[in-house]
């Protein structure tokens, strides 16, 4: 989802809050999620309040409030990342996972349901696994199912066999584990994302998952420290300030590195 960054400071509302002079009227607009308007004197005048805590933003002509659930509630095609419980048995020839994805029921996850993975080749897990995957089935009646695959929103994403580890979906190896907000997880997950614009610039690995958790993979903790710091301290930061932030971490953290090498090389040469 594209957000709008034109805002220049972050509104944080609350239920009850008069969010009129912050909708342009000259303009079209609807009301998505946590706002309401009421009219008075007549239909002449309209006001615009909020019915529930969390940020005010747009999408495209649609205004409504931004709020971090506490519980994660799995959605039809939703990208997650699940930690493997247990082997629940076989189907079909392949084995299935127990996979916890921080949502009301546990998932099931098919060592089939893999790019190119077969009956004789399909990967196996342990306890403590983690991977990357997206939500097929919401789990009505049953719980919920995932997929390794590339599903109808990953158009454009090239399909690599789960045994070049250049798979989008499949095993999270090394690495560290976040819990994030919900609200934070579906920020970085749009394309608009100036935190991780700007972090771009490390040599890193990341997984989003909407479920809010977050995986990254550094060559170096330093980088991995600086990441994670960067990514919870933008919730509270507009666009120019995050990159600010960014900008003096990364800059603090590779003139550190360069002073440990100095010091190394010292050390050595004494040696």
């Amino acid at each position: 989802m594209k957000m709008n960054q034109k805002l220049k400071n972050i509104i944080v509302v609350i239920p009850g809050d008069d969010v009129t002079s912050h909708i342009p009227a000259e303009k079209k607009y609807k009301l998505g999620i946590g706002l309401e308007q009421h009219t008075n004197d007549n239909g002449k005048n309209v006001t615009i309040l909020a019915t529930m805590a969390g940020r005010l933003l747009q999408h495209r002509d649609t205004w409504f409030v931004w709020t971090n659930s506490k519980r994660y509630q799995p959605k039809s095609e939703d990208r997650v990342v699940g930690i493997v419980q247990d082997r629940m048995g076989t189907m079909g020839g392949g084995d299935v996972y127990r996979v916890d994805i921080g949502g009301p029921h546990t998932c099931s996850l098919s060592s089939l349901a893999f790019e190119g993975a077969t009956k004789r080749n399909k990967p196996q897990f342990s306890a403590g696994t983690l991977v990357y995957a997206r939500v097929i089935s919401e789990g009505d009646v049953t719980d919920p199912v995932l997929s390794c695959t590339l599903g109808p929103k990953d158009q454009g994403i090239p399909r690599k066999d789960w045994m070049t580890e250049e798979a989008a979906y499949g095993e999270l190896k090394g690495g560290t584990l976040q819990k994030i907000p919900l609200g934070l997880s579906r920020e970085l997950l749009s394309p608009q994302s100036v935190v991780l614009e700007e972090l771009s610039k490390l040599p890193f690995e990341v997984a989003i998952g909407t479920n809010g958790y977050l995986w990254i993979h550094a060559a170096r903790s330093e980088y991995t420290i600086l990441i994670r710091n960067a990514i919870l301290n933008s919730q509270v930061l507009t666009a120019e300030q995050i990159r600010g932030m960014v900008r003096g971490l990364v800059k603090n953290v590779k003139e550190n590195l360069q002073h440990d090498d100095d010091d190394d090389e010292d050390s050595n040469m004494e040696e």
